[in-house]
């Protein structure tokens, strides 16, 4: 049998049988240069991978070749070495059997112990009523009327929201939804957008850890600004820092949610439903919100500016800047496509618009100046890069690096600079 039938039978590669050869695991006769591998070789072979399932090192499998082939187990000593060897082994395998056994019957007892999924409608709450004062215009910044409003669970469930210049907006299931809302997310970065959990499937773990330790530093940048109510708001695109902060941010504040997509709503609203009381959800994009210029006291940027970007070519800012009160913050996580000049290029054959020369940090403080928001600190957490097991997230390019920034911006620093 010939060396690549012999590697085709054990489904090896040629390589790993001339590694076995080498090694002297494996003896086969040699005709000219070629290997020829007879039925010792097979039961050879078939020995070499049950050690291997049973965790033998290759230290050990070469021992117990050796002692069996040199003296054909007709020695005591022999005997007792591989007696002593395979003891060890099963002694090894019965402890990891043991601590397994432990381990699955721990699990079993965490997944008895999961709360049931309520579902969606059980617990659905209504928009605030505390809003309703803040509930303005976009276009003449006038307060909005409020018609065949339909009152449930503190909140409001249904109505019509309009102005006399013409905006209108409604209220569905305690969403309010703007008129240039969207079933389906208009980001294509990569499938089943709307599930705000899909996105680990991904991105690497070490993409993840350094988004981990942004959000901690975005967190602290604010820490300090929620022991007194707040406006807090987040969008669009936002990714998981909401879901992770929630109880941290949701105690004594009002936050206000939005996505252009109501599908992505009604998943954010479904994993939080226990603070749907503090809780303003809006189907829409930025320049359709229907909320008082002054409002908010804390942006989260949560991706939104870059995926603003990739999605209308327009920074976010231009329609938040005026809904920020005076000294209010804004923290958020920024990625600097710098040294990854493929993917921006592969974002471009998705968004036709996109100007890749717009994705900078350098961009981004001078959009929010416009606004009079100053960046007075900005952190790069860390690099990654693009692993090749990663390549289903459609902009990626296996190999480049991406630099992930954490910065915490105010608005009016700069005249108090001056």
């Amino acid at each position: 049998m010939k060396i690549g039938t012999f590697a085709k039978k054990f489904n090896l590669n040629i390589s790993a049988v001339r590694f076995y050869v080498n090694t002297g695991l494996l003896t086969p006769n040699k005709v000219g240069s070629q290997y020829k591998f007879n039925e010792e070789c097979i039961d050879d072979m078939k020995k070499i991978l049950e050690y291997k399932q049973c965790h033998f090192s290759l230290e050990e499998i070469e021992l117990l070749f050796f002692m069996r082939k040199t003296s054909n187990f007709q020695d005591k000593i022999v005997l007792d070495i591989c007696r002593n060897i395979l003891e060890n082994k099963r002694n090894q395998l019965t402890a990891e059997k043991n601590n397994l056994v432990h381990f699955i019957k721990e699990i079993d007892q965490e997944i008895t112990n999961l709360p049931i999924c309520t579902p969606v409608g059980m617990t659905e709450e209504g928009v605030p009523f505390s809003i309703i004062p803040y509930l303005y215009c976009p276009i003449c910044q006038k307060p909005l009327k409020l018609d065949f409003a339909s009152l449930a669970n503190n909140g409001i469930q249904k109505g019509v929201l309009s102005c006399p210049c013409g905006y209108t907006a409604t209220i569905a299931d305690g969403i309010i939804l703007c008129r240039d809302y969207t079933e389906d997310s208009p980001l294509k970065a990569y499938e089943n957008i709307e599930s705000v959990t899909a996105w680990k499937e991904h991105f690497s773990s070490t993409y993840r850890m350094l988004m981990k330790k942004t959000y901690i530093w975005m967190y602290n940048q604010i820490a300090n600004q929620l022991d007194m109510t707040r406006y807090i708001m987040a969008g669009p695109f936002t990714y998981n820092f909401i879901l992770e902060y929630i109880e941290k941010l949701a105690q004594n504040n009002i936050l206000i949610i939005f996505d252009p997509s109501l599908k992505r709503i009604h998943k954010i609203k479904q994993y939080i439903p226990a603070y749907n009381k503090n809780i303003v959800y809006i189907a829409g994009s930025p320049q359709e919100l229907p909320i008082k210029n002054g409002t908010v006291d804390i942006f989260i940027d949560d991706y939104s500016t870059t995926n603003s970007l990739y999605t209308y070519n327009t920074f976010s800012t231009e329609y938040i800047g005026p809904l920020l009160k005076e000294s209010a913050d804004v923290t958020g996580i920024f990625n600097n496509y710098q040294h990854a000049p493929n993917m921006i290029q592969n974002f471009k054959k998705l968004h036709p618009g996109f100007e890749p020369e717009k994705m900078s940090l350098s961009k981004l403080k001078y959009q929010w100046s416009l606004r009079d928001v100053t960046i007075i600190k900005e952190k790069r957490i860390g690099t990654t890069t693009v692993e090749s097991d990663r390549v289903n997230y459609t902009q990626n390019s296996i190999g480049e690096m991406l630099d992930v920034y954490g910065y915490h911006a105010k608005k009016g620093a700069s005249k108090k600079e001056t």
